[in-house]
């Protein structure tokens, strides 16, 4: 199993998506954006996504050049189509303009169509958390043949997507109060790990393709789905969550780009809030540690090692990371290395230039 150093993981994904055809700024974006969700311990977001975006544009599916747009602009509103490139350069330009207008307006929103894969939607929260702001961010998917993954509640076939929300404060400069999860039992990514590591899932979190629970990653590639938050008994908890992220994210990301695909919802939306604008950021922080070392210093139910604060997982994974590397599984290693000889990058990688 190889131990990848965050500046190798940027370094194999910046060659390996330029070399597919990506314009040198949106590669750097992505594969930074790419290590920070291994370091984060978010595998499914990270390193192994490499081979899925060159597929995307060898498809056509993603326009590895193209530049995100401002199409409208009122107040604190902003709304971007993506001319279907990157979700990661999409995002991380609309997180940016959300916090300028936040600045001046106290609360704004950027909504997002037409764009790609987004990763690991903790990352744009946090980034207006290490700006002294509040952030939430949805990203929805319903309609269309693509990006459904996830059965309605009390149904087997797939009609919405993993539908993520993310919220995060800040707290301290390493570590904001962090929430990211997907309202379904698992990301996509989160299989595929397990399917490359040759496991079964911990619980029943897909159906097979006749609709019986099952733990095996296999089950949903073969024409399953995913179930909701909940899975098949509290499941109507994350499916009404996913219908709404698929209003709050999709629907709104959708009318923001019109030369999107006019049969589903797909997009994301991030609101943020200047709450150093409300008090001395100082002071909120203060007030957020804490409240949180009170959470933490509670009595430990039977089994239970710490409580940990939202987002602490991430930020002592970041940690351990850094100083020890990012262990990669060898099928997804394997699988990337693979790739090596196709997009003519052996050398230059072997070689450290």
């Amino acid at each position: 199993m190889p131990i990848l150093s965050r500046e190798r993981i940027v370094r194999i994904g910046e060659v390996m998506l330029t070399a597919g055809g990506a314009a040198p700024g949106h590669a750097a974006i992505v594969a930074n954006h790419l290590a920070d969700a291994n370091l984060a311990g978010h595998d499914s977001h990270g390193f192994i996504r490499i081979p899925q975006y060159l597929e995307g544009i060898e498809r056509g599916k993603l326009d590895p050049k193209a530049e995100p747009e401002v199409v409208r602009e009122r107040g604190g509103v902003i709304q971007i189509d993506g001319h279907s490139t990157f979700g990661q350069v999409v995002a991380t330009r609309a997180a940016e303009k959300a916090i300028e207008k936040a600045r001046e307006h106290g609360v704004s929103m950027a909504t997002m169509g037409n764009l790609d894969h987004t990763g690991r939607i903790g990352t744009y929260p946090e980034m207006a958390a290490k700006a002294g702001m509040a952030a939430i961010m949805f990203t929805g998917f319903a309609g269309g043949t693509f990006g459904n993954n996830v059965a309605p509640f009390g149904g087997r076939s797939r009609r919405l997507g993993t539908n993520p929300i993310a919220m995060a404060f800040p707290h301290s400069d390493d570590a904001p109060v962090l929430l990211d999860f997907a309202s379904s039992m698992a990301a996509e990514g989160k299989l595929r790990v397990y399917r490359n590591k040759g496991q079964e899932l911990p619980d029943a979190w897909v159906l097979d393709k006749d609709g019986a629970p099952s733990r095996n990653p296999n089950d949903y590639y073969d024409g399953g789905a995913i179930l909701p938050i909940g899975g098949t008994q509290g499941g109507h908890k994350g499916y009404a969550l996913s219908v709404m992220i698929a209003l709050f994210g999709g629907m709104l990301g959708h009318v923001a780009s019109p030369s999107g695909d006019a049969d589903a919802w797909t997009g994301s939306t991030i609101v943020v809030m200047d709450v150093g604008g409300m008090a001395p950021i100082g002071g909120i922080r203060s007030e957020v540690q804490a409240m949180m070392s009170y959470v933490k210093d509670t009595p430990l139910m039977e089994g239970a090692a710490s409580v940990l604060f939202p987002g602490e997982i991430e930020a002592n994974s970041r940690r351990e990371r850094l100083a020890n590397g990012v262990p990669i599984d060898d099928t997804t290693w394997s699988q990337v290395e693979g790739l090596f000889h196709k997009y003519g990058v052996r050398d230059a990688l072997d070689n450290g230039s």
